[in-house]
Formats: C-alpha cells, structure tokens, sequence
C-alpha cells in the first residue's frame, strides 16, 4: 500500500481507469431497463459522474503530478494524498446514496474544492503565475460540480465540458508538440515541428471564446461562427505537429486522436446551431472522444514516464486505445442510426474495454517500484 502513495499517478490514475469502466456498466444496465434498486436518479448520475467523477479523479492525478515540475515544490504523497483520495471516494458514495440538498453536496464538493485549494497554494507559493489560470479552472471545476449539484444540470454540464476543452486545448497543445519533437528528434528524422507561434495563439483565443459562448449563450447564432472558427483554428494547429510523421508511434499518435477530438467537438458544436447536429452528440464528442482519449493516453505516459519505462506502446495499448476512440465515433453517430440501441451498447463496451485493459496493464505498472 505504501507505494501507492509515493504519487498521485500511482493511486488516482489506475482508480480513474477503473472507476470509467464501472461506470459505463453501470449505466449501461440502467439503460437497457435493468432495475438495480439504486436510490438515485440512472441519468442524472450518469452525467454528473462521468464529468465530475472520472475527469475529477483524472485531472487531480494530473495536476498534482504535474505541479511540482511547474513549481520546484515536493508532491503530495503519504497521507494528505490518501486523504483527498478518500475525499474523491466519499462523494462518489454521497452522490449516489445521499438524497439531494446539502448533506450530498458537501460529500461531492469536498474533492474538488481541496483539490483546488491545494493546486492554487502549490502555484502561489513557488510564484508560477504562468499557471494561475489553471488553477483558476481548477475552481471553475469545482462551481460547475456545485452548479449541477444545485439543480442548474445543464449550465453545470456546458461549463465542465467548456473548461475541458479550455484545458486539453491549453494542456495538450503543450506536450503533444514537445514530445513529437523530442521524438523526431532523437530518431534524426529531419522532421522539424513548428514552434509556437500566432497560429497557436489564435487557436487558444477562438476555443476559449467559443467555450464561453456555448456555456452562456448555448442557442445563439453567433456560436455558430465562435464554434466553426475554433474547429478550423484547432485543426490547423494541429496539422502544424505534423502527425504522419509520428504514426509508427501509438502513444504519440494517440495524444493526436484526443486532440483532434477537440476540433470534432467544435465543429459538431457549431451545426447544432443549425439543427444538423444534437446536443447529445456534441456532448459526448467532448466527453468520450476529447475527454477519454486525451485523458487516457496522457494517464498512459505518465505512469510509463515515472515508472522509468520505455514509453512505447505494444499491442495491448493499440487494442485499448482503438477501443476507446472506436467507442466515442459510434456514441456521437449512435443518434443518427436506425438502431440507436446496438450503437449505444457497442459503444459502451468498447469503452469499457478499453478503460479496464488499462486500468489492469497501467495499474500494475503503477504499483510496482520505479526503474
């Protein structure tokens, strides 16, 4: 048990896996009619548990992985990293046996607040003011959670997934260039990635405005132009890291999959304007293709990286990988099929898939002493 608490990756990214992969069952006998006698409300759990319980988890290991590189200050480890974990696992129990009000509220917001109050004292004390911004959607994070648990479920929805895409948009365009470049690089390829540049700059302008649009003005015809302006800037962006030539590498070639789910979700977010698309698939391109794949290889790095493991992918990773992405394509048609059932099943399963194969590969990994 000690190891697990050496670092949040150790603990809170295997969980995460396999807390994704619970879930999508769970939900999924909900939806075929299957009476689990749960005191709760299938759907709304649904909702709230997918954003606010998995990407919480996920984005915790993150970030508390993350920020002591950005900040030069030790990890939280032993028991304060037990403790917010326990946090994370009372709101999951709050959330669906509490019935609602304020006795399930302080179960759910627990997490995310200390979550956020630990991140921003971290980035203040070592004077990284660059990051302040994460740490202020960090709180946003938590406002969305207390928004959904208040009744406001699909303002609370728009603005979790609004800062999700702020944050792979902001995230990911960092490492995913950095570490095809490393990686060309070390290979002498030749291949030379662009760096930052105005490009980038207006991608990250468009997608934070077009954000802010969707989550205040969901119906608006200007979301329209915000929207399709951030795809088109989003995947210019991303044709600038130049993925063909990182393709022998999945696990560099998977950081380009989750970030060009971002574009998808922009554009899809802008024909809803129009009608042509469905709330529902715009939620879901955000959520199980951005979220879980850029969620999902960024975990896989990570635990490789600390563990001093070759970050290399194999077939195991191919097949889980592929599953998700495979899994998040057939949710966001699932609405435009004649049988909208077999789409939805198919799609769950294969994210369950893949989430428990990496629970299981990357969780042993996790616990074993580093290289």
């Amino acid at each position: 048990m000690h190891i697990l608490t050496t670092g949040a990756y150790r603990l809170f990214f295997p969980a995460a896996g396999a807390f994704a992969a619970t879930a999508i069952v769970v939900w999924l006998l909900i939806w075929s009619g299957v009476d689990l006698a749960m005191p709760f409300d299938g759907l709304r759990w649904h909702r709230h548990e997918m954003l606010f319980g998995y990407l919480g988890l996920a984005l915790g290991g993150f970030l508390l992985t993350a920020v002591p590189n950005w900040t030069n200050r030790p990890a939280l480890t032993g028991g304060p990293l037990v403790g917010l974990f326990a946090l994370w696992v009372l709101g999951r129990f709050g959330f669906a046996l509490l019935p609602g009000g304020g006795l399930q509220a302080g179960f759910a917001l627990a997490y995310p607040l200390s979550l956020a109050a630990i991140v921003s004292r971290e980035i203040w004390i070592a004077g990284n003011r660059r990051n302040l911004p994460v740490a202020g959607m960090v709180w946003l994070f938590a406002l969305a959670d207390a928004l959904f648990l208040a009744g406001f479920q699909d303002l609370a929805s728009r603005l979790g997934f609004g800062l999700a895409l702020v944050l792979i948009t902001l995230v990911g365009g960092r490492v995913t260039p950095t570490f095809g470049r490393n990686w060309l690089k070390a290979r002498g390829s030749g291949v030379e990635i662009p760096a930052f540049g105005l490009i980038d700059k207006v991608a990250i302008v468009a997608a934070v405005l077009a954000a802010a649009v969707w989550i205040v003005f969901p119906d608006h015809k200007i979301g329209l132009v915000t929207a399709a302006t951030a795809s088109v800037a989003v995947a210019l962006r991303l044709l600038r890291w130049k993925f063909w030539a990182v393709t022998r590498e999945p696990l560099l070639l998977a950081l380009h999959l989750g970030y060009a789910w971002v574009a998808v979700s922009f554009a899809l977010l802008a024909v809803s304007v129009l009608g042509v698309a469905e709330p529902v698939q715009v939620v879901h391109a955000i959520g199980a293709g951005a979220v879980g794949g850029m969620t999902l290889i960024v975990m896989m790095r990570a635990i490789l990286g600390h563990a001093n493991r070759p970050i290399r992918g194999n077939g195991v990773d191919v097949v889980l990988l592929a599953a998700v992405h495979l899994g998040a394509v057939l949710r966001v048609l699932a609405p435009t099929a004649v049988d909208q059932t077999m789409l939805i099943d198919l799609s769950g399963g294969l994210w369950t898939l893949g989430f428990a194969l990496f629970a299981l590969r990357y969780g042993r990994i996790a616990v074993l002493p580093r290289l």
